[in-house]
C-alpha cells in the first residue's frame, strides 16, 4: 500500500511538472535574463529583453527557438524536481505522522488519514525536508540550465545542448561547478516549504469550513484559488534567494569568481538599486510562476485521483 500510495504521488509530480515547463517555458527564460540584470545591467528591464530576443531571431521559425533555448534541461529539471519534491514530501508526510503519532507506516491507510491528522509546523518540517534533499540532488541541473538560458544559440561561449553543457562545466570548473548557487538555493527552499505549508493549510481549513470529506476530489477552480494565494505569498517571500542563485549559476559567476560571492552580490545589487534591486524579474516571475503551478496542481490533484 506504501509503495504505491507513493508510486502514485511520483507519477502525478513528474506529470504535472512536464506538462507545466513545456507551457511557461518562454516566461522561465524572460525572468532567468531579467534576474541576471540585476548585475549585468541593472538599469534595464522588459523591453532590453525582449529586444535581444527579437534581435536574435530571424523571423517566426527562429523566435520559436529562442524562445524556448534550454526546454530538454528544463523539462529535465522540472519534471525531475517535482517528481521527486512530490514523492520525498509524501514519504516525509508518513515518515513525520508515524513518528509523531506512534503508528507504523505500513498501518498507514490513506494519505487523507494523515493530512486530517496533520498542523502546519508538521507540513512545514515535512516540506523543508523534502525541499532540502531535492535542492542538492538538482542542484546540477539548474546550473546548466542557467546557462543555456542565458545566452543565445550563436553566443561564443553558450552551450550547445545539455550534454554539451555538463561536458564543458566539468572540463572548465570540476565537480564543484555542478553546485555554484547550492546556499541560495538551500535558502530558497524556504519558498517550496511555505508553498506547500499554505495549501495544505488551506485545503484543510476548506474541508473543515465546508463540510466536504478529504478525499473527495476538489474542482479545478477551488485547486487554482487556493494554489495562486499560496504561490504568491511564497514567492515573493524569498525572491531574493531565488535571484542570488540565478546570478551565482551564469557565466559571469564562473568569469568572476572573487567578485562573484553572495554577501558581495547582495551589497552591489543594493547599492545600484536598493532593496528593489533584489526583487528584480519578481513581477515575471509571478506571472509565470502562478499560472505555472496552478497548472501543477490541477493535473497532479486529477492524476492522482485517477491513479
Amino acid at each position: 500500500m506504501e509503495s504505491k500510495r507513493l508510486r502514485n504521488e511520483v507519477t502525478a509530480g513528474l506529470t504535472s511538472g512536464l506538462l507545466t515547463t513545456v507551457v511557461t517555458h518562454p516566461l522561465d527564460l524572460v525572468k532567468l535574463r531579467l534576474q541576471l540584470l540585476a548585475t549585468s545591467n541593472p538599469s534595464q528591464g522588459y523591453d532590453y529583453i525582449i529586444r535581444g530576443i527579437l534581435k536574435d531571431s530571424t523571423g517566426i521559425k527562429s523566435l520559436i527557438p529562442e524562445l524556448y533555448r534550454g526546454l530538454g534541461v528544463n523539462i529535465l529539471g522540472n519534471a525531475t524536481a517535482w517528481g521527486l519534491y512530490f514523492g520525498l514530501y509524501r514519504y516525509s508526510k508518513d515518515a513525520v505522522f508515524s513518528i509523531w503519532t506512534g503508528h507504523r507506516r505500513n498501518e498507514i491507510s490513506s494519505n487523507f488519514e494523515v493530512d486530517r491528522q496533520m498542523g502546519p509546523f508538521l507540513y512545514l518540517f515535512s516540506a523543508t525536508l523534502s525541499g532540502l534533499t531535492t535542492a542538492v540532488l538538482t542542484n546540477p541541473i539548474w546550473v546548466v540550465k542557467t546557462r543555456i538560458m542565458s545566452t543565445n544559440a550563436r553566443a561564443e561561449q553558450s552551450y550547445r545542448s545539455t550534454w554539451d553543457g555538463i561536458r564543458q562545466l566539468y572540463t572548465s570548473e570540476g565537480l564543484s561547478g555542478f553546485w555554484r548557487g547550492l546556499g541560495p538555493s538551500l535558502l530558497g527552499v524556504a519558498q517550496g516549504a511555505l508553498y506547500f505549508t499554505l495549501y495544505d493549510s488551506l485545503k484543510k481549513h476548506y474541508f473543515a469550513a465546508t463540510g466536504v470529506k478529504r478525499d473527495t476530489q476538489l474542482s479545478n477552480f477551488e485547486n487554482i484559488f487556493m494554489t495562486s494565494i499560496s504561490k504568491m505569498i511564497s514567492v515573493s517571500a524569498v525572491y531574493p534567494f531565488q535571484l542570488l542563485k540565478s546570478n551565482l549559476q551564469s557565466f559571469e559567476a564562473q568569469l568572476h569568481q572573487n567578485s562573484f560571492q553572495a554577501t558581495t552580490l547582495v551589497k552591489s545589487i543594493y547599492a545600484a538599486k536598493g532593496l528593489k534591486g533584489l526583487y528584480k524579474g519578481l513581477s515575471a516571475n509571478l506571472i509565470r510562476a502562478v499560472p505555472s503551478t496552478c497548472i501543477t496542481f490541477c493535473v497532479y490533484e486529477n492524476m492522482r485521483h485517477w491513479l
